[in-house]
């Protein structure tokens, strides 16, 4: 009996996490959370402000990295837009690179932050 409360008091300890991810990076992360894409169509007749031309990527430095992936380029694009202070992205395209400079592959993805009325 005196074991088995041994063993059942090492579950009681107060367990930690420790992550390599500060708060700051955790908010930057998410900060294109509150930025709506947009398709030219869904924006007739909607009232906007147009804030300015903005590019995002995602690259793949080393051949062990992956791949780069279009909606890490998407996501940096939106978080890029936040930092200009849109709550819109009318998304203009996403392409594709090989042998860029810095990268093996490169996904560019480009469009126009925008500021839509409440």
């Amino acid at each position: 009996m005196g074991l088995l409360a041994l063993a059942l008091s090492g579950c009681a300890n107060n367990w930690g996490f420790d992550s390599n991810v500060s708060p700051e990076g955790i908010k930057d992360y998410y900060k294109g959370d509150g930025v709506t894409l947009y398709s030219k169509a869904e924006l007739d007749g909607v009232n906007y402000v147009t804030l300015g031309s903005i590019e995002g990527e995602a690259c793949q430095i080393a051949a062990q990295d992956a791949p780069p992936k279009d909606a890490d380029a998407r996501a940096d694009v939106r978080r890029r837009a936040a930092d200009m202070g849109a709550n819109g992205l009318l998304l203009d395209s996403c392409v594709r690179f090989n042998d860029m400079p810095g990268c093996l592959e490169q996904v560019l993805c480009s469009g126009q932050a925008i500021k839509v009325a409440d």
